[in-house]
């Protein structure tokens, strides 16, 4: 997209990324490559238990599948504390696959891997990318081709996985990213943070030099909603169960998800504060493809601790009650109160209000102390609709807990029109964008 190209030019916050300068090795080892047809990039942190199995899957997908293309997998690895380098030496692919192991280029994240995956497919002109995580447990060579083929054949510009997850798993997903991202740009993308994905050139190319580009968590979310807003052609790919190493550490969120949440979250911020003229100007979206019931089989059971979540939620709001009054005007507050004191639960439609007023809020923030206590406490009300929803679908099966993340995704949309005339007309990030709702609910 022209326009948008342009635009991004045009933005000086693309200066504040730094320029990123292959070194002279790995330049020289691209221009021998030059140019490629497929590459996969492999991200790899403290990965050795299973960095090597997804390596040769990965091989063996290429060479089974895309036999007649010139292609490499790049390994990029953060630094690891386990024998991940090691264990990647072991690798050795096919003589018709090319293998490119090098650290990440820029110190960060997931996001890092990323961009130093995209600045290699740049030097070798490659025409799609694909990515995957070094941990995941279950991978299959023909995922290989399930997520390259649209790119392969121009049907689209990115492919992005739909894994038979359990209803507790995709937790940030589920309850926020999905409902957000389908009501603001109008796309249906069920997994837009599942962690893999191929993307044609034209989107790479837009991604490695947008001023936005996230070095962390937050590059799945980044990737997804840079190609919708751009109008990029997004397709979903299907795939069996997901299983990865980060979903066993659900029972302790403090070490991995809450972290997760906040760098997720704030990508997902800033690209609606950047695209915000885009998705106020978008037309609505024209009816929605019915729900199917799946028959596939069963995930894996993802263990939740509701007494602790629940535990965190009430003593969290209540440390930060009165900050919280800076994002949510007061009848929010009585809601809320109720809430703690289990006189109510914490429903959908509350929570899509919430979500909405912390937007509104988000484009006054301007320093890292007020953004802080913006996370710390968005990420109070996200627990709290969570536990809501595992309570409402404790007996439910993997088909009727759907059918609660669509319902809510309809919230999202349904209240999407009002949304976008309190953040245009709304100056004040504390006045009452749903108040008068919000009352009329609470008083039924």
């Amino acid at each position: 997209m022209k326009s948008s190209k342009n635009k991004i030019k045009n933005n000086p916050m693309r200066h504040n990324r730094k320029k990123i300068k292959l070194p002279e090795g790995l330049q020289k080892r691209c221009e021998q490559l030059r140019p490629l047809d497929i590459i996969i990039g492999v991200l790899c942190k403290d990965v050795e238990p299973t960095v090597l199995n997804v390596l040769n899957v990965v091989n063996e997908g290429l060479h089974q599948f895309f036999p007649d293309y010139r292609k490499a997998i790049i390994i990029s690895q953060a630094t690891s504390m386990d024998k991940t380098t090691e264990t990647i030496g072991l690798f050795q692919p096919y003589t018709t696959v090319e293998k490119i192991h090098t650290k990440d280029l820029i110190s960060g994240g997931k996001g890092a891997g990323i961009l130093t995956i995209f600045e290699i497919a740049h030097a070798t002109n490659a025409k799609c990318v694909a990515l995957f995580d070094g941990d995941l447990l279950n991978i299959k060579p023909v995922w290989i081709q399930t997520i390259i083929n649209p790119v392969v054949y121009g049907r689209a510009d990115i492919t992005v996985p739909y894994y038979i997850r359990h209803k507790y798993d995709a937790v940030i997903t589920n309850n926020l990213v999905y409902p957000f991202t389908r009501a603001l740009y109008g796309v249906d993308i069920r997994q837009p943070i599942a962690g893999e994905f191929a993307l044609s050139q034209d989107l790479y190319e837009l991604l490695r030099m947008h001023p936005l580009f996230p070095l962390d968590f937050g590059i799945d979310i980044f990737i997804v909603t840079v190609a919708a807003a751009e109008k990029m052609k997004v397709k979903e790919g299907l795939y069996s169960l997901k299983i990865h190493e980060s979903t066993m550490r659900y029972l302790e969120p403090e070490k991995l998800l809450i972290p997760m949440f906040k760098k997720v979250t704030r990508s997902m911020f800033d690209l609606s504060k950047y695209y915000e003229k885009v998705w106020q100007n978008r037309l609505p979206t024209s009816g929605r493809d019915i729900v199917r019931k799946s028959f596939s089989k069963k995930p894996i059971a993802v263990k939740i601790d509701i007494e602790k979540l629940n535990l965190s939620f009430i003593t969290d709001y209540i440390t930060h009650r009165n900050s919280v009054k800076q994002f949510l005007p007061e009848a929010f507050i009585t809601r809320l109160d109720h809430i703690t004191q289990d006189h109510e639960k914490f429903d959908a439609d509350l929570w899509a209000e919430i979500v909405y007023q912390y937007t509104i809020a988000y484009k006054h923030i301007n320093n890292n102390a007020q953004r802080k206590l913006f996370f710390d406490t968005l990420k109070i009300f996200w627990i709290g609709r969570f536990i809501s929803y595992a309570k409402e679908t404790k007996d439910m099966n993997i088909n009727e807990a759907e059918e609660v993340v669509q319902k809510q995704a309809e919230t999202f949309e349904m209240k999407f029109d009002h949304f976008k005339k309190n953040y245009c007309c709304n100056p004040d990030s504390k006045s009452n964008s749903f108040t008068s709702d919000t009352h009329k609910i609470y008083n039924k």
